[in-house]
């Protein structure tokens, strides 16, 4: 009889420290930032199209050699719903134009050139990610990785010459890239206040800024399976340099028209943080 008592008092134990082991796991998960649309997480297989333009015009800088460019747009540009723990991801093909090279090349000014227009991406793929050991409990902000989906090259740079000019040769635009998530106060160039985390401004909004700084971010912790990671070497390459890219572009979410097939902005509220 006693024996039995002893049994059941041992099973319960293990029940118990069991129970406790579990709310400890799910205790220890790392939150993800994820897209909601309306008051609603965007879930896994699900999809919503997405449109952007420049706020702030971007340049990308590699040695002496400068492009600048007036007008960005999206080609192709979706987000991806996720399941909680995983981060929410973007598929996108991003276009270029209005751009300008200038500064030196092969010793002499660059002068009478232009790009090959428009500068269109390979297909790419992007994921909110954080800033390095920004977990639970540490402060931080929401970022965004930008990487080509198949191999590492963006996009391959071209250029004309005119009699008597000088342009910088053929190059690829390659590597990994990453930009701040910011609020839109609607004044452009001025920028919003950075998304912070643990989330304290993420209420839904009908735009957002991703913003690329003069100083590049190179660390980042991706979020997957509810389990935190260091990623490092975040950076482009362009004309055999390490390249810097600066620019503001306002994201909002769009919708096809059904009579035209094109893409339209939508006023919806949307967040990266449900």
């Amino acid at each position: 009889m006693q024996s039995s008592r002893v049994r059941l008092m041992l099973v319960a134990l293990f029940g118990v420290l069991a129970l406790g082991a579990l709310t400890a796991a799910a205790a220890q998960a790392v939150e993800a930032p994820r897209w909601s649309i309306a008051g609603t997480d965007l879930a896994e297989g699900q999809t919503h199209y997405l449109s952007t333009k420049a706020y702030k015009k971007f340049v990308l800088t590699a040695g002496a050699i400068k492009i600048e460019c007036e007008v960005v747009k999206l080609v192709q540009g979706s987000l991806l719903g996720s399941g909680i723990g995983n981060a929410g991801k973007d598929n996108e093909v991003i276009e270029f134009s209005t751009c300008k090279p200038s500064g030196v090349s092969g010793g002499k000014a660059i002068e009478k050139c232009k790009d090959v227009e428009p500068i269109t991406t390979s297909a790419v793929k992007s994921e909110l990610v954080e800033t390095e050991k920004a977990v639970p409990g540490t402060s931080g902000s929401l970022l965004t990785l930008f990487e080509p989906a198949e191999g590492s090259t963006f996009t391959p740079l071209k250029f004309t010459t005119e009699t008597g000019g000088n342009c910088p040769p053929e190059t690829k635009v390659s590597g990994k890239v990453v930009g701040q998530v910011l609020t839109d106060p609607n004044k452009p160039p001025e920028l919003g206040k950075l998304v912070e985390l643990p989330a304290v401004n993420s209420a839904e909004a009908h735009s957002w800024l991703i913003n690329f700084p003069a100083t590049p971010i190179t660390k980042v912790t991706k979020i997957s399976g509810g389990k935190a990671s260091e990623t490092e070497k975040n950076e482009l390459k362009a004309f055999s340099e390490t390249a810097i890219l600066e620019g503001t572009a306002l994201i909002l979410l769009a919708k096809k028209n059904e009579k035209t097939g094109l893409l339209e902005t939508e006023e919806t509220n949307w967040s990266p943080l449900p």
